[in-house]
């Protein structure tokens, strides 16, 4: 076997392995589908406990969408005596304080603190745990400040949690506010129904394993009093409490119709900065706990395998499948093993397609989203190829010189109403 020969068999494998399993988990995410659809219809008549909640938003220079997302929280078909949202101004200097003030004399359940000076500004996770201390609920409760959810959305939520004993948390489900706004936002529109259906949805449906997203959350307070707290040395706090979440064998679980929606990024090189903290932050955390995860190989463990099969197998196989094609063409290399090669690769974009599109047409019916999918894969999605090895560079640099993360903070835009 020459090394042509070689550079294909890896890449096939790799690239094959994945997407076998995206088919097995799009079974899953179509039980899931119609499953929750019922269930949602009895949580209609349930008539429980509803315990006191306490949302937090981490805000921090967000004039630009803090009184809508305000609203939306202030506006929860949720009991006013029974839940409180607190706004955690984090050093802004662009107005968010005073913004936030004002609308404290329209909604008496909206509180906002200002973290004291020379405290502010260590990212999200400070904030959360400043955040913390002001709380008076049961539970806890997570938006970002360019959130806003469902009227339905923070009951639905804790429905669900109460009628769960074996959840510790739970986590709506995340849409693109601004979806049509850019090329760049209707990518990530489909990117992120694609996620939660497959990876959220999926394995949740046949593992009972899905993640916090960061934001959209409901947690039990003791639960985070257990676990001590958010994790301010991560870049990634949804990922990094998720994981020590399941170091103790507590499940979290998403919620397809709690439903919140969010603005995202319109520039690439926003894009770009959101994506690599991400990339880096989820890399660290697996590092972190991967000695772990022999201990506690369900589900610590199996979570921590899915991001294995993502970083270390599909995208390092998907890379030596472009060398190989690219090589092949400059005569470099020579691929002798026969096969049916091109209808593989046919094979391989009509799947992925197909379950993008099935993805976006189960959410909004626009057609218009489904034909992105196809452009989504000779564009977007090879990307995601230029975000892991610049976090994974990033990464190494940063273990190499000992230089901390640095905490990125997502650009906003201003938006009609």
């Amino acid at each position: 076997m020459n090394l042509g020969d070689a550079m294909l068999v890896t890449a096939l494998w790799g690239i094959w392995t994945m997407l076998a399993y995206w088919v097995f988990l799009s079974v899953g995410a179509s039980r899931y589908y119609f499953s929750s659809n019922e269930e949602v219809v009895r949580l209609a008549r349930w008539e429980g406990h509803l315990p006191f909640v306490s949302v937090m938003v981490p805000a921090h220079n967000e004039a630009l969408v803090i009184e809508r997302t305000v609203r939306a929280l202030c506006g929860q078909d949720y009991p006013v005596d029974r839940y409180e949202v607190i706004v955690v101004n984090d050093g802004s200097s662009d107005g968010t304080g005073d913004i936030v003030a004002e609308l404290c004399e329209e909604f008496p359940q909206l509180r906002c603190y200002d973290v004291p000076i020379g405290e502010g500004g260590k990212g999200k996770s400070r904030t959360l745990n400043v955040g913390l201390v002001q709380a008076r609920g049961e539970l806890i409760s997570v938006f970002d400040a360019d959130n806003t959810p469902e009227p339905t959305c923070l009951w639905l939520l804790v429905a669900t949690l109460e009628n769960d004993p074996r959840l510790v948390a739970v986590n709506a489900k995340v849409r693109t506010r601004n979806r049509d706004a850019t090329w760049l936002t209707r990518f990530i529109n489909l990117e992120f129904i694609y996620f939660q259906w497959l990876f959220q949805g999926g394995r949740w449906a046949w593992f009972g394993l899905s993640m916090l997203m960061g934001t959209g959350y409901v947690i039990r307070r003791d639960a985070i009093d257990v676990l001590g707290g958010f994790d301010e040395t991560s870049l990634v706090d949804d990922t990094e409490m998720s994981l020590r979440i399941f170091r103790g064998d507590q499940r979290i679980r998403w919620v397809p119709y709690a439903v919140t929606w969010e603005q995202e990024p319109e520039t690439f090189r926003a894009w770009l900065r959101q994506r690599i903290r991400w990339t880096q932050g989820n890399l660290s955390v697996i590092w972190k706990y991967l000695p772990h995860a022999v201990n506690h190989p369900y589900p610590l463990g199996l979570e921590i395998l899915t991001f294995l099969f993502n970083y270390v197998i599909f995208v390092p196989a998907l890379v030596t499948s472009h060398l190989t094609f690219l090589l092949s063409i400059l005569g470099v290399v020579t691929v002798d093993i026969p096969g049916p090669y091109l209808y593989m690769w046919i094979l391989a974009v009509v799947i992925f397609t197909l379950h993008m599109s099935f993805a976006a047409l189960s959410e909004d019916r626009r057609w218009s989203d489904a034909d992105y999918s196809l452009l989504c894969y000779f564009t977007y999605a090879q990307l995601f190829i230029l975000v892991l090895f610049s976090a994974a560079y990033q990464n190494l640099m940063g273990r190499l010189f000992r230089k901390k993360l640095h905490w990125a903070k997502t650009a906003r835009t201003e938006e009609g109403e």
